[in-house]
């Protein structure tokens, strides 16, 4: 029996390190992206697959993923007709570009998609809310958009990073993930028929709901917050953070934004967030994974934006009838962190 296709759009960290690793034992993959990454497709296409660092609390292990592997190179015109070709025959199609790029990415794929006289799934993998709703206008009904809860950490590889095994004989360039593999999708938006394999957990509607506030409020907003507070400290890794900011931000996380995710949502299970929270902050910290501060301060200002995860989150926490002073704490560190940022530059002119 053939494989199901699954094309997905962006070879950054996310894109191989969870799409792909997450999807290669079970479907055909096709990976697109732009000529700044045409050696590392090339590569893993010859290679038909890759190396990938999984990191859990006991050390890192090398896990080599192999699949049946095509790439194409968006900006190119064969690349063009490659990609059009793997969108028209594909079950799946996965964006992981990031919402700087999604427009674009969208705009671009639209007509393919829509050309198509067989049902595809869209499913958007940016760090967002209600992404697949912001980028409906256009499809025709048998493109079936939905969201979904992209909760592993990944990254490429530092100069200062050793002892992980590169993605590819051909290639430097390392590949760390933590050891996080939960994947779930709106059931009532999918459905649940045998196209999704045991890669993705179909949830019911409701459930998936409480998923994507732990997401972008306890897990988005909370690696902010300890980030923001931990660079104003001249921190430089998570697992150097002291434990003064590890107990504020659990102390923020039990009694702001917990508690209200639980008001939010009747199905929520409380003793089940408080579980994943604990462990959340476990995966923060992961030596292993040995995260820099530097990567989780990156795009402040998008982060400041009204429905964004900080101002949002502390709307998100009022309605539920909780003051977000810690939580709200984030955003003053935030500007603290631009404001030096601003005097620095402007002592360089």
């Amino acid at each position: 029996m053939a494989r199901p296709r699954a094309v997905i759009i962006g070879a950054g960290a996310l894109g191989l390190g969870f799409l792909a690793e997450r999807l290669a034992a079970d479907y055909q993959l096709h990976v697109a992206d732009t000529m700044p990454k045409a050696d590392l497709l090339r590569r893993l296409e010859a290679d038909q697959g890759f190396m990938v660092n999984i990191c859990g609390k006991d050390g890192a292990v090398p896990v080599r993923v192999t699949t049946p592997l095509t790439v194409s190179l968006t900006d190119t015109a064969d690349g063009q007709a490659a990609f059009n070709e793997a969108l028209l025959n594909a079950d799946i199609v996965l964006t992981a570009t990031g919402t700087r790029f999604l427009g674009g990415v969208v705009a671009a794929i639209r007509p393919v998609l829509n050309a198509r006289t067989r049902p595809v799934r869209l499913l958007f993998c940016e760090n967002g809310m209600r992404v697949a709703e912001s980028q409906a206008a256009g499809f025709k009904e048998h493109v079936v958009r939905a969201d979904t809860v992209m909760s592993r950490m990944c990254r490429f590889g530092e100069a200062r990073d050793t002892g992980f095994t590169p993605l590819s004989s051909g290639i430097a360039t390392t590949l760390i993930v933590e050891e996080y593999g939960y994947l779930p999708l709106d059931a009532d938006q999918c459905g649940t028929g045998g196209l999704f394999s045991k890669a993705f957990t179909l949830l019911a509607h409701e459930q998936f709901a409480v998923w994507k506030d732990i997401k972008f409020y306890l897990h988005n907003g909370m690696h902010a917050f300890v980030s923001y507070h931990a660079f104003l400290e001249g921190v430089a890794r998570f697992p150097d953070v002291p434990p003064r900011i590890r107990s504020r931000a659990s102390a923020v996380m039990f009694s702001e934004v917990i508690p209200a995710i639980v008001a939010t949502h009747p199905v929520a299970q409380r003793a089940e967030i408080e579980r994943y929270a604990r462990g959340l902050l476990d995966r923060f910290f992961n030596a292993s994974f040995d995260d820099s501060i530097e990567r989780g301060v990156r795009g402040i200002e998008e982060k400041l934006q009204p429905a964004e995860r900080l101002l949002g989150g502390c709307d998100y926490i009022r309605r539920a009838g909780i003051e977000p002073r810690g939580y709200e704490s984030t955003i003053t560190a935030a500007r603290m962190i631009l404001a030096r940022r601003a005097v620095q530059d402007s002592a360089r002119f």
